[in-house]
């Protein structure tokens, strides 16, 4: 089957919808689907390379890592019209949908959209103002699929936010998979060292992880309040926050108030292919986000052996606490009282690590994949049925 992929993220931005893509793109051919990528790529042109189309960017911006498109006339998709996909799975609800729908009524085949964003709790202002954030967002998401067949969600949290939407469309539940090899290898006691070293950490400090593209709503300032708290009491604990987006410069200056300059740790953007050095480098991966869609990076150091400490769980299906792989806080309280224990017995954070190591095969890349190809070969047989049906129907009716 042709699978045309249309998505606002990619490379070399890296965010959770940008690794999904990226996974689809490298495990669907394998199971025999031929697979081409729409996308916003980051130059004035539109161009087309190793089964990418580029399309060309504005030079309005939302946020420094990422772009828009408003050349909704290109070129290029005359290309993917002629190239004559059979089904399109989108994965954001703004710009790269526009093409989508397009492409989906010239070529009347299926169109498949992933929900990747909670946008109840999306940035500081916005949960001021709740209740109105929500009924507008409620109103858009709900047009912008509503010339979608199927709608995947990556959690039951997050379809329980499409049905108070009202969304009345079918919705699949689909935890994204990662590819765990990589991070499930730990590395050299050599190369652990290296690389705390190059920051500044000693074998005899806990280092906490943090991995997560710096925007308002994954709240890495809370997680630098607890931490300059935990600092007070606990001097071995250090805090490495890998990643970038358009709050690494306040965040930095956060820091820099606190005195913690010794202490806490920017990676800034880091390649993909070198993200599970830094996980095994750490002992603990810390997060206070409190509407994860997906948590891709959650999995990610569960699969390096960390515990997770998080703010909320509901992404993942189950429960880090009943499953022993990690532990819920609530305020800065309880982040402290949480890694005071953890850092006074080491033996835990072993044991804890061991269990979100098993934890994480749930996300297995292969289970995904082939759970993802059934639903797409699924969605284009009955569609392709029901365009028959329909056709049959017209014919009797003409002779009729």
């Amino acid at each position: 089957m042709k699978i045309l992929i249309t998505t606002d993220f990619y490379l070399p931005a890296i965010t959770g919808v940008s690794t999904v893509v990226v996974n689809e793109m490298a495990m669907l051919p394998v199971l025999g689907h031929e697979v081409r990528l729409l996308t916003i790529g980051d130059k004035r042109f539109s161009y087309y390379r190793d089964g990418v189309y580029h399309m060309k960017a504005s030079r309005i911006k939302l946020y420094v890592d990422s772009y828009m498109t408003f050349s909704y006339k290109d070129r290029l998709l005359q290309d993917i019209l002629d190239w004559k996909p059979d089904l399109i799975h989108s994965n954001n609800e703004f710009f790269s949908m526009g093409y989508a729908k397009r492409l989906q009524a010239a070529l009347h085949i299926p169109l498949l959209h992933t929900c990747h964003t909670d946008f109840t709790r999306y940035d500081e202002m916005q949960r001021i103002r709740h209740t109105l954030w929500d009924t507008l967002m409620a109103a858009i998401v709900k047009r912008r699929v509503s010339r979608c067949d199927l709608l995947i969600s990556p959690s039951f949290a997050h379809k329980a936010m499409l049905e108070r939407y009202r969304i009345s469309k079918p919705i699949e539940v689909l935890p994204s998979g990662i590819d765990l090899k990589r991070f499930g290898v730990g590395i050299a006691k050599e190369l652990r060292s290296k690389i705390r070293g190059d920051f500044g950490f000693g074998p005899e400090h806990v280092v906490l992880i943090s991995v997560c593209r710096l925007a308002s709503e994954k709240r890495v300032n809370r997680t630098i309040d607890a931490f300059f708290l935990l600092s007070l009491l606990e001097d071995s604990a250090r805090l490495l926050i890998v990643g970038g987006g358009p709050k690494l410069e306040s965040l930095k200056q956060q820091v820099k108030d606190f005195g913690l300059e010794d202490r806490v740790v920017f990676t800034g953007p880091v390649p993909s292919e070198s993200i599970h050095h830094f996980y095994q480098a750490s002992d603990v991966f810390v997060s206070s986000s409190i509407r994860e869609s997906q948590g891709l990076g959650f999995v990610e150091a569960m699969a390096s052996g960390l515990p997770v400490i998080l703010c909320e769980d509901g992404s993942l299906g189950f429960s880090i606490e009943e499953s022993g792989c990690g532990f819920l806080y609530h305020d800065e309280r309880g982040f402290v009282t949480i890694l005071s224990s953890l850092i006074s017995n080491p033996a835990d954070i072993k044991h804890m690590g061991e269990r979100a190591r098993t934890e994480s095969e749930r996300f297995n890349l292969d289970r995904w994949a082939s759970s993802l190809s059934s639903l797409c070969c699924r969605l284009q047989a009955e569609f392709s049925l029901k365009v028959g049906d329909q056709s049959n129907q017209r014919g009797h009716d003409e002779q009729s």
